[in-house]
């Protein structure tokens, strides 16, 4: 999971899911054209809308590049890069193979790496692309997987996480493909050896129970050529538990029934022990009595052995799908190491198992954390055998490495190290994953704790407001008073005026501290939403404005069914401030007009409030949500020009957005929406 810088939670879940549908087709032998097809689909489903996705296998000599899966890019594109050579300048692909790197071509156009194909790319809407080498087992180059885009850019951070994380996930699948690849030859082989190879032979007289063997049935033993074998000797080399099969078949053959092939162990001469298959046939005489029984021996221990090889490696696979989920839900890098350990422990049938991360990203330190899963049964002697694979990220830094020893049975095989790789692979993601998560949790802690220190900054300069400047205004606006009341007669027009002067910016300073005490309320009061009536909340306002100005001619309009999800005394200011503003700037018109009310949007849905006034020039709409900017003089429309900024911080916190149209002397029209909460 994996943020990118720093992925979202959506985001690192949705990736989970990705890779354990991924894991889970690996399971169910899906096909590997059918599970590459649908990594690409589930990358581009998870990138920009423009994104489009593309493996490209490697192989041969020299390097070529062959189509894998290609669901979205234009057919006659594939088709002309289909079997490219890798090279210094061959396109982000060739050149990622090439290089053993990734690769970055923010603009097709002009990078010089596409000079052999810009005219194909540029042709089929293609103008950037990342691709990224897919390594398996000893560092092999698999396969390329690239990310095109339909305009010039570089991948965001959370595409780069993505696409690392899709190419660890193509490794196992392009490896898993291979192995069952070169399975199904051995099989081939191992028939074809089976037709070819000499096999003993034998046949037993039914009337006078004597038997001889012949072709390499000395050599099945493990017999020198010059001794005779006959079924002496022969029953003697049969395990004693399985010389009921043998017993069992002679007991058919003298009822007149034809035996079925029979499958018993032997001990060589050296001490080894061999799985031997035997067929045989009943001879008749012309009068159809049973004359002798003639069969063959085959050794097939290798083909037991290949069998079971096959079944193990594909529970480790299932099981490795399941230790998928595990390392993936681990968040932490103490949980994600402890999973590993124990996941690789049961995976290969170890003892032990260590898993290891280094400190520093460049390895240049000592190990950090370890995590050890299992103990050695009884305090027995440790076992020389041990297998280790290290854990590389995508870029190709060594994260640290897993190492088992002590197997339960026998040696570490090269499915052991196979799978063990794949659980690498998941780990690396893991790490990377689990990295970033701790990064963003520590983004999360340090932008808390730089909020709540602002909200108490907030809080003191409230505080600092209310008491500290309120005194002085006081003052100010008392002793102003007592002039007036006192010594008014003794003052000339020209200094009852500069009076007058004095109290209305009292007035109006006191209102512009109120007014910013509100402001900074609505920004940090908790939202607590409810279903609020927005027509009934029009409706109040308007009232008391009508009560306040009996004298003026309003047609009022305001639509019913108004309602939203939102903070009730929130959305009350929001109201009032737009309706005092429609009050106020349509005070010159007979009749003035005011109407609230909803409509559709193509983005959704939006309400309004909507006046016949005076209006605004739309080229200073920008100036309208700052504090105390204003777009008409306060000796013609007062106001402290701090309303429109608060209602402004109150929609954003809602999660939604406010705009407005007008025209001079031609009305406005403000409108606001509300996110569901």
């Amino acid at each position: 999971m994996l943020e990118f810088c720093g992925l979202s939670a959506q985001r690192a879940d949705a990736l989970r899911e990705a890779q354990r549908e991924i894991l889970q087709m690996i399971a169910r032998n899906a096909p590997r054209p059918q599970v590459l097809r649908r990594l690409c689909e589930l990358v581009e489903g998870m990138g920009p809308p423009d994104a489009r996705c593309s493996v490209l296998l490697v192989g041969g000599e020299p390097m070529r590049l062959r189509t894998g899966a290609a669901p979205s890019l234009p057919p006659a594109y594939c088709k002309a890069i289909d079997g490219i050579l890798a090279g210094p300048a061959q396109g982000s692909c060739g050149t990622a193979a090439w290089r053993r790197e990734p690769v970055i071509v923010e603009d097709i156009a002009t990078d010089p790496l596409w000079e052999h194909y810009r005219d194909l790319a540029l042709a089929h809407g293609l103008r950037a692309c990342c691709s990224i080498p897919v390594f398996g087992a000893g560092s092999r180059v698999l396969a390329t997987f690239a990310i095109y885009y339909a305009a010039p850019r570089r991948p965001a951070q959370h595409e780069l996480a993505l696409l690392q994380t899709a190419v660890a996930l193509a490794s196992v699948v392009i490896e898993q493909a291979r192995t069952e690849e070169q399975l199904k030859e051995s099989w081939t082989k191992l028939e074809l050896a089976q037709n070819i190879a000499r096999l003993g032979y034998w046949e037993r007289e039914i009337a006078s129970d004597r038997m001889h063997f012949f072709g390499e049935t000395n050599a099945i033993l493990g017999l020198p050529a010059s001794i005779s074998v006959d079924r002496t000797v022969f029953e003697a080399h049969v395990l004693e538990e399985d010389r009921h099969v043998l017993a069992w078949s002679e007991k058919e053959a003298a009822g007149g029934r034809v035996p079925g092939p029979m499958a018993f162990r032997i001990r060589r001469a050296d001490g080894s022990v061999r799985h031997l298959f035997a067929q045989h046939r009943l001879l008749e005489d012309a009068s159809g009595a049973p004359l002798k029984m003639v069969g063959t021996l085959q050794d097939v221990t290798e083909q037991r052995q290949t069998e079971h090889t096959l079944h193990h490696y594909l529970s480790q696979l299932a099981f490795l799908a399941k230790a998928a989920r595990k390392v993936n839900s681990s968040l932490s890098v103490e949980e994600l190491l402890q999973a590993i350990a124990d996941n690789a422990r049961s995976l290969v049938d170890a003892r032990v198992a260590v898993a290891v991360i280094l400190a520093d990203e460049d390895g240049t330190r000592a190990l950090e954390r370890r995590s050890v899963s299992g103990r050695r049964a009884g305090g027995s002697a440790p076992d020389e055998t041990w297998l280790e694979v290290p854990i590389v990220s995508g870029d190709g830094r060594l994260l640290g490495s897993i190492r088992v020893t002590d197997k339960e049975e026998g040696e570490f095989t090269a499915n052991d190290e196979r799978v063990l790789t794949q659980l690498a692979d998941l780990a690396a993601v893991g790490l990377e994953n689990a990295r970033l998560y701790a990064e963003l949790e520590a983004r999360v802690r340090r932008r808390t704790q730089e909020l709540e220190q602002s909200n108490r900054e907030l809080e003191a300069f409230s505080y600092s407001v209310s008491h500290d400047l309120r005194g002085p205004l006081r003052a100010i606006a008392g002793f102003a008073s007592l002039l007036r009341e006192q010594h008014c007669e003794s003052l000339d027009a020209q200094g009852r005026h500069y009076l007058e002067r004095i109290l209305a910016g009292t007035q109006r300073m006191s209102a512009l501290i109120d007014d910013l005490l509100e402001l900074g309320r609505v920004t940090r009061v908790e939202i607590r939403r409810a279903d609020v009536d927005l027509t009934e909340i029009a409706r109040t306002v308007v009232a008391r404005l009508c009560e306040q100005a009996p004298q003026r001619a309003v047609e009022v309009t305001i639509e019913d069914g108004c309602r939203v999800h939102g903070d009730p005394r929130l959305m009350e200011i929001v109201l009032e401030n737009l309706l005092d503003n429609a009050w106020k700037f349509s005070a010159g018109r007979a009749p003035a007009r005011i109407g609230f009310g909803a409509r559709s949007f193509a983005g959704g849905h939006a309400f309004y409030v909507r006046d016949n006034g005076v209006g605004f020039d739309l080229r200073y709409a920008s100036n309208l949500f700052g504090v105390f900017q204003r777009l008409h003089a306060a000796e013609e429309f007062p106001g402290t020009g701090v309303g429109l900024a608060t209602v402004q911080r109150i929609i954003q916190r809602h999660g939604g957005r406010i705009w407005a149209e007008a025209q001079v002397e031609r009305g406005a029209t403000f409108y606001f929406t509300v996110a569901e909460g």
